[in-house]
């Protein structure tokens, strides 16, 4: 998935290897190769790179800072490699994305309806946008990829169509993601560009020279209302960066220290007066203690471990941790310090804590979510399919209800003793049970035993009272 569609409405979406890649792709192209070809040999490169080797600080702020002049095809390979590399980031990324795979979602009306607009066109925004979703073979991969913008600072996809002639045709098929490397910027505000070979040196005033007014999203050969763009102002590479550049460094002191002083190195102190002709038998015997292998000294002997005291004053793990620190801090906005939560003798306080950090964090990511597909997708579907009347539907991402049955039917009982009418569909639909017979009769049936209920507890509660007095 490294390649654009140059004319997305021009697309046949099916399975076969060409999808997804330019409109001149079904010709070959020079050197009898297709362009599918052409893509797999401009992508070796960087197979064969590796962009984390030699990577120190300095390095880091050059790269940081051709990000913010919107070169960022370096700054971007450098972090697919430290999100797998630096067990941090990538903790922190997967519980970020199970807390928010954890979501549902589901199409809503606006509260109010604009003048002019009826309920019955709501609902029919409604209907039609579902549909829309369900069609989507990738909705939950797509909402994952918009997530990672929090890391990486952008997510790009791009809208695949059906264009088969078949009942869904014009209807968005999946939404092709885009590695974050192949798109440079003009500048930190400026358009996104297709940069599919992740050229370095394309930023500000020379992405139009070097990569074409062609590649230029929301241009002509791109229109804009074809992609799907999450934008986020602070993303965590600026801090995850040279974090995992410090924990690097401290790791590899660690290793050398390690392997200086994990072992005690020992001093043998031989005796005096060594009988002429045994030194070397004396030297061997002490240079085998001192190196750790079982044996005996002479009479007199001692040995010494100068590098013993040495092994518990080390500050790497220290240093480490407090890049582990960061890292996590600025990925929960300050809710958590770490990932994993201790019991520390309070049953699963603590967990239960973190865990509500991230369904919280999960709860702020699904609304900045639905704002980008509110604006990219809803909105401009249903202007090609209601065009002239205001958006009356949206997608939202929000939490499951963990449901209580047990709850749910009591509280039905409750309301339907003191007069209510329950709709026995709409319970059934949420509790999962069956009842007998037709809505209605079910409705009444719960109303009337709730009743019949109560008037036998009132029944017993007076003869119990009358029973009381007899006896008195």
């Amino acid at each position: 998935m490294t390649n654009i569609v140059q004319s997305p409405k021009s697309i046949v979406q099916s399975r076969t290897p060409s999808a997804g890649l330019p409109r001149q792709s079904a010709a070959t192209a020079g050197g009898g190769k297709s362009a599918g070809e052409l893509v797999r040999q401009s992508n070796r490169w960087r197979d064969n790179y590796n962009p984390i080797r030699g990577l120190v600080i300095a390095r880091a702020i050059s790269i940081l800072e051709a990000a913010d002049r919107g070169d960022y095809a370096e700054l971007q390979l450098v972090m697919r490699k430290v999100e797998r590399r630096y067990p941090a980031l990538k903790g922190l990324k997967a519980r970020r994305l199970a807390a928010l795979e954890k979501l549902d979602w589901e199409i809503k009306v606006v509260d109010e309806l604009p003048e002019g607009a009826t309920r019955a066109d709501a609902q029919a925004q409604q209907k039609f946008l579902r549909n829309r979703y369900e069609l989507i073979e990738n909705l939950t991969e797509t909402i994952g990829f918009l997530a990672t913008a929090e890391l990486r600072g952008y997510a790009i996809l791009q809208k695949h169509r059906f264009n088969d002639g078949g009942k869904f045709d014009g209807a968005v098929r999946e939404f092709h993601w885009l590695p974050q490397d192949q798109f440079s910027r003009n500048g930190q505000f400026g358009d996104f560009y297709y940069n599919q070979n992740s050229n370095f040196g394309a930023g500000i005033d020379s992405c139009a020279a070097l990569l074409g007014e062609q590649n230029r999203i929301g241009g002509a050969e791109l229109p804009r209302e074809d992609f799907v763009i999450r934008e986020v102002d602070s993303p965590l590479y600026e801090i995850a960066l040279v974090a995992f550049v410090n924990w690097c460094m401290g790791r590899k002191d660690w290793a050398a220290f390690t392997e200086i002083f994990g072992l005690p190195n020992g001093v043998a102190i031989m005796p005096a007066n060594i009988p002429p002709g045994m030194e070397d038998d004396y030297r061997m015997a002490a240079e085998r203690v001192a190196d750790g292998v079982s044996g005996a000294l002479p009479n007199g002997s001692d040995i010494k471990f100068p590098t013993a005291g040495v092994r518990g004053e080390a500050p790497f793990k220290t240093f480490c941790d407090a890049q582990d620190c960061d890292v996590v801090l600025a990925g929960t906005g300050g809710r958590l310090a770490m990932l994993t939560a201790d019991k520390g003798g309070l049953g699963n306080g603590p967990t239960l804590e973190h865990a509500s950090a991230f369904d919280e964090i999960a709860q702020a990511d699904a609304r900045k979510i639905n704002s980008v597909l509110q604006t990219d997708f809803d909105r401009v579907e249903l202007a090609m399919e209601f065009p002239g009347q205001p958006a009356l539907a949206y997608f939202e991402l929000c939490a499951k209800d963990a449901m209580d049955v047990e709850q749910v039917v009591r509280n039905a009982a409750t309301l339907a003793s003191a007069g209510y009418e329950i709709d026995a569909a709409w319970l059934s639909e949420v509790t999962g049970i069956k009842f007998a017979g037709s809505s209605s009769s079910s409705s009444s049936s719960l109303e009337n035993d709730s009743r019949t209920s109560a008037s036998a507890r009132t029944r017993t509660k007076k003869d119990t009272i009358r029973n009381q007095r007899g006896a008195a």
